[in-house]
């Protein structure tokens, strides 16, 4: 699955008639993702490749202690209620729930977490931090 690349986008160009998001944006409502299920949060993170919402969908899923998989390629999170069998300062074993894209599911199996290969916590560009309670 993650030599698989979900979506490839050409490059081309845009009007500037067609871009009303600069426009618009300061009428627009906040969306608040702390509302929605993690369905519509991996829907957003995988379907607005090279956009703001996709960082901030992750950043919402990194809340919800999903975390991504650099060489996996995958959001992983450990199962709820179980502990690691094994724990360390580098890495873990045990249960996890990995969020399989493809078939648009969680699958839970045993697995060895280094920590050096999980992404760091996203960060937010400034201009979403005007209004800190709409992404929070």
């Amino acid at each position: 699955m993650a030599d698989i690349p979900l979506h490839t986008f050409p490059d081309f160009h845009v009007p500037s008639e067609y871009l009303t998001n600069i426009h618009i944006r300061h009428k627009l409502a906040p969306i608040k993702l702390n509302r929605y299920g993690e369905d519509l949060l991996f829907f957003m993170f995988y379907t607005a490749t090279q956009d703001v919402l996709q960082l901030a969908a992750a950043a919402e899923l990194y809340n919800r202690d999903w975390r991504y998989h650099k060489e996996e390629r995958v959001w992983i999170t450990r199962a709820p209620g179980m502990e690691p069998h094994v724990k360390t300062n580098t890495y873990e074993r045990g249960t996890y729930y990995f969020f399989d894209a493809q078939g648009w599911r969680k699958v839970a199996k045993e697995f060895h977490l280094d920590y050096d290969k999980l992404e760091d916590r996203p960060h937010l560009p400034a201009t979403l931090h005007h209004n800190p309670a709409a992404l929070a």
